[in-house]
């Protein structure tokens, strides 16, 4: 797993061990030896323009994936997943207006990039329950607690 923090981490203070706990949390369940993956935190200006350019919705989001079509990583031999790109300042909006930490956030958005990088959607309403459940299954796991439930919307 690559988690690119450098540039933010002193900003927001990421704690890598939770992430890659969070990872193995999900991953272990669909795997006997963990895949990789990157994850990556960006900027607003990036996820909007990423967002606009691959979803034409031209708005930033707190995060996106990027499935890989069943490639494998040259140097260890391991199937790669694909890209999580989370917007740092747009989960710290999310989490201030919920009340609940930076980390928690963070941690939920990872859930459910890694749900999408599994093949989850929700795309419809049967997609979003079992996604959701999914999400709820992996929070409750990692003991993340959140002040709403995943998945509102935010009026900034």
């Amino acid at each position: 797993m690559f988690i690119n923090t450098e540039e933010l981490k002193s900003a927001f203070g990421i704690n890598q061990a939770f992430l890659e706990s969070v990872a193995e949390s999900v991953l272990k369940d669909y795997y006997d030896e963990m895949p990789d993956f990157s994850l990556t935190f960006v900027e607003p200006e990036t996820i909007r323009e990423l967002n606009r350019t691959y979803r034409d919705v031209d708005a930033v989001t707190d995060v996106l994936s990027f499935e890989s079509d069943g490639e494998y990583d040259p140097e260890t031999g391991l199937e790669y997943l694909g890209d999580i790109l989370i917007c740092l300042d747009q989960a710290q909006k999310q989490a201030d207006k919920s009340g609940h930490s930076l980390e928690n956030e963070i941690g939920l958005l990872e859930i459910h990039g890694l749900l999408h990088l599994l093949g989850y959607d929700h795309m419809d309403e049967a997609q979003r329950k079992e996604m959701w459940s999914y999400q709820d299954l992996y929070l409750e796991k990692c003991g993340i607690k959140l002040n709403r439930r995943p998945g509102e919307d935010f009026d900034f």
